[in-house]
């Protein structure tokens, strides 16, 4: 697995984008509102989370989005920029001492950590943006909320079913998206059942993080606010592994190992990056299902320990057949 200086980074940004289309703000949005949009789109498009033959596409995305942000997160790099509309000139003020190359390293190491994404939880869900996004989820997939939190990003069914169907109802009876029968008549046992799953993905995520030794990392907390850190982190942990179900298996765990577990030393590499971005539902048929990918992390950790037995018994052996001579 390559390291972080293996990363294959560009020498020249990608300036011929328009860094608000990228980040999908408007001209006039503030500081707060450019940083939890990039916020959300680094953690969507990073390419940690990309399938092998898509790494090169969002490797190219993440480069877009992390420019955009150089840009327009530097108030007098915005202000070139909104003057000029050239981005070239709006990166390079000549008198201070921005690097390209290590704003770009930096940007693509610090997006996926519990702290990030707990940032990104806090402005999301309850916003407006949120329930903009699930309406629209619910209208295209007709009411399929299986979809719907595969669509919808840090969804969890455990904490978020009530709250989704409170505002799916209420938009239903305004008028605002469609009565599908896939939703209004769906049944408990339909219900009952993907609440079991959640569960079931909840503690298969607990065990994962106990076994890849990453609790730490996810949590960054202590005393009392440890175990609800961990509760939660553990919550968001399970989201990501539904919302990215038959998808980014083997890939996520190679990367998730390089970089957290204690044994490695080194952090994911980045890959190359981008490729076409599969539409809202679009499935991929070679990729594993979430099973899949649970049962890769558990034969590791079982792996693990097979090869540290056999070691440690080779060894007393050695030391015994020592004694004996």
């Amino acid at each position: 697995m390559p390291s972080q200086a293996d990363e294959p980074v560009p020498d020249e940004p990608p300036s011929l984008v328009n860094p608000y289309e990228v980040l999908g703000v408007e001209e006039k949005a503030t500081a707060d509102q450019i940083k939890s949009a990039y916020r959300k789109q680094a953690l969507k498009h990073h390419p940690d989370k990309a399938t092998p033959d898509s790494k090169e596409n969002a490797h190219k995305k993440f480069q877009e989005i992390a420019f955009a942000y150089a840009i327009l997160s530097d108030p007098r790099r915005r202000h070139r920029y909104d003057t000029t509309g050239n981005t070239a000139e709006s990166l390079d003020l000549g008198d201070d001492d921005f690097n390209w190359v290590d704003f770009f390293r930096e940007q693509f190491s610090a997006v996926i950590s519990g702290e990030a994404i707990d940032k990104i939880k806090r402005e999301y869900q309850g916003s407006e943006g949120e329930r903009t996004d699930l309406l629209a989820a619910y209208e295209r997939f007709k009411g399929d909320l299986d979809r719907v939190y595969e669509e919808i990003m840090l969804s969890n069914v455990l904490e978020d079913d009530g709250r989704f169907r409170e505002i799916i109802d209420a938009a239903i009876a305004a008028g605002e998206v469609k009565d599908w029968p896939k939703y209004s008549r769906e049944t408990e046992k339909k219900r009952a059942q993907r609440l079991a799953k959640a569960r079931r993905e909840a503690e298969e995520a607990e065990e994962l993080v106990e076994e890849l030794g990453i609790g730490d990392k996810l949590n960054g907390k202590k005393g009392q606010a440890k175990q609800k850190g961990k509760q939660d982190s553990m919550s968001d942990l399970a989201a990501l592994i539904h919302q990215r179900q038959k998808s980014r298996a083997a890939a996520f765990l190679d990367d998730m190992e390089a970089k957290y577990a204690p044994s490695s030393g080194s952090k994911a590499a980045a890959g190359k990056g981008n490729g076409r971005k599969r539409k809202a539902g679009e499935r991929n048929g070679n990729e594993p299902p979430e099973e899949a990918f649970l049962a890769t992390a558990k034969r590791k950790a079982s792996n693990d320990k097979s090869r540290d037995t056999a070691t440690a018994t080779t060894e007393t052996k050695g030391r015994s057949a020592r004694r004996g001579a």
